[in-house]
């Protein structure tokens, strides 16, 4: 166990009363580095530092991540969470792997990790890859760190051309604007959190959220709507999405539900409701 609370650079008359997982391995700030499971570490710090998180120490390894201050050796603490916003800093895997990049949704509902380091290519985030957010970095002990989103935008483009598109040519139908106020307008119609599956599915439906990210949609809404009395619960959506609940939206059916009668409208209902307060452009789903 580690106990030198020194590389804080804190007073003796702040007690290391805290245990807090240290992973000396470190975390990729470049392409992505299969860690492992190395178990970690426990280091003594002042609870003053972790403000109450849950929180982990992590060394950033690489140089992806240099535009916004974070070297090579730096020393981060990350709280772990999947609750994130736009230009949050947050370590990830991907098939695996760990890395630390600046997490981005676009106007088109895409996801994005992006690096800040001209060397290093944007990461679209596609339903084919296996992801889990691990947490958002909270504080790097070395330095202060700023991102924005003009570097993160033009870290995309440059993805985008390189594959021979660009924002304009790779439309989603739907805005992130237009799905917020649709989610609002039909957040007082929603009386039991499992009856999100219907919103949610149409969102699939418009390609807005990916297939079977129902994490992603569950972050959508308890972002845009974080006082919501029943906010839906990923884990509830996944076990009812199930017979022609997993299958597209205009496709659903009483007979065909895991439930029926007042209990299926529940779910019909508040996908009818999302469809109908979508712009016209989205109404062509399959």
């Amino acid at each position: 166990m580690r106990s030198n609370c020194e590389i804080f650079e804190l007073g003796k008359e702040m007690a290391c009363d805290t245990l807090v997982p240290y992973y000396d391995m470190g975390i990729s700030c470049g392409l992505p580095n299969e860690m492992g499971d190395v178990p970690p570490e426990l280091m003594a710090v002042p609870g003053v530092l972790t403000m109450g998180l849950n929180v982990s120490f992590v060394r950033a390894q690489g140089d992806s991540m240099i535009g916004v201050n974070i070297h090579d050796g730096d020393l981060l603490m990350v709280e772990t969470t999947s609750h994130f916003r736009n230009q949050d800093i947050v370590a990830a895997k991907i098939n695996g792997a760990d890395v630390l990049k600046s997490y981005y949704m676009d106007e088109y509902g895409r996801h994005w990790l992006v690096p800040s380091n001209d060397r290093y290519d944007s990461i679209l985030l596609t339903e084919d890859m296996d992801i889990k957010f691990v947490g958002r970095m909270v504080w790097n002990m070395q330095r202060d760190v700023h991102e924005s989103v003009s570097n993160i935008r033009q870290s995309i483009e440059r993805y985008l051309e390189k594959n021979g598109e660009t924002l304009e040519k790779k439309q989603v139908m739907l805005t992130r604007e237009e799905v917020e106020r649709a989610l609002i307008s039909i957040g007082p119609r929603v009386k039991k959190g499992r009856h999100w599956l219907g919103p949610c599915r149409v969102l699939m439906d418009c390609g807005y959220v990916p297939r079977s990210r129902y994490d992603l949609f569950c972050e959508l809404v308890c972002c845009v709507l974080p006082d919501h009395e029943h906010l839906p619960e990923e884990a509830e959506l996944r076990r009812m999405a199930v017979d022609c609940f997993s299958k597209p939206f205009k496709t659903w059916s009483d007979e065909k539900a895991p439930v029926h009668g007042q209990h299926y409208l529940g779910y019909y209902n508040a996908g009818a409701a999302m469809l109908k307060e979508l712009p016209s452009n989205s109404q062509k789903l399959p």
